[in-house]
């Protein structure tokens, strides 16, 4: 079991290495060796009802390729799902978002936000910057509390 994250566990068999997370009812798992993979998802199939889905390609917002060179993750799918959710699918892509150099001050008059889709966006982002912390600053940095209120500009 992980020390950090107790969904994930390792095996370690000799120089081969087996991965398995669990999410709900979820169990990916994959490792350095054919036989150590084919071995455990034979175990886990007379133990347990469960459906064999393949290889993986999606999981919770994640896309997966894998190919000769290395198995890559990106959030392409996710971004764009987001993007449209909150009406700014057709919003103009920029490498950054906003001047990093802008000093940015509250806005007294700035219109007052719906808190429920704020927190489903700030939910979103969250977890769309957990792995893109390049991103971060700019979403951080566009926003400003007022007396209690989250204000835009």
């Amino acid at each position: 079991m992980g020390s950090v994250d107790k969904t994930l566990f390792l095996l370690k068999q000799g120089t081969d290495t087996l991965l398995v997370q669990i999410y709900v009812d979820d169990i990916i798992f994959g490792g350095s060796s054919h036989a150590l993979v084919g071995k455990f998802a034979e175990t886990m199939s007379r133990e347990f009802e469960m459906s064999m889905m393949g290889e993986l390609t999606f999981f919770l917002g994640l896309q997966i390729k894998q190919t000769r060179e290395g198995t890559f993750v990106h959030q392409g799918k996710y971004t764009k799902d987001v993007l449209k959710k909150f009406d700014m699918g057709e919003a103009k892509p920029l490498s950054t978002p906003m001047s990093t150099t802008t000093a940015l001050d509250a806005d007294e008059e700035g219109e007052v936000v719906d808190q429920k889709e704020y927190r489903s966006m700030i939910g979103s982002l969250l977890y769309l910057t957990t792995t893109r912390p390049d991103i971060q600053f700019a979403l951080w940095s566009s926003e400003a509390v007022v007396d209690g209120e989250v204000k835009v500009k």
